[in-house]
């Protein structure tokens, strides 16, 4: 199983991770789900996700999860589409 340790930012609580509403729990898993199915490695993504969020940082502060999910949201949104 791959190593899904918390990514940059990733509200958690005992090194779980936490969710405010369900839709932040969804794309948690679709994102688990698309690893599990081959169509990338957790560490692609972590590393794209965490980029993501660099950007945003530069211009915004990440205040609550609704913002952190969004960026994820829209990050999982962009790479997957540029897969092979």
């Amino acid at each position: 199983m791959p190593d899904r340790t918390l990514l940059p930012g990733q509200p958690h609580s005992s090194g779980e991770p936490v969710f405010d509403a369900p839709w932040q729990a969804r794309v948690f898993a679709l994102a688990v789900l698309l690893n599990e199915r081959g169509a990338f490695r957790w560490q692609e993504w972590s590393e794209y996700l965490a980029g993501c969020i660099a950007r945003y940082e530069k211009t915004g502060t990440i205040t609550d999860h609704d913002i952190y999910y969004q960026i994820w949201t829209d990050a999982l949104e962009v790479f997957v589409a540029g897969l092979d």
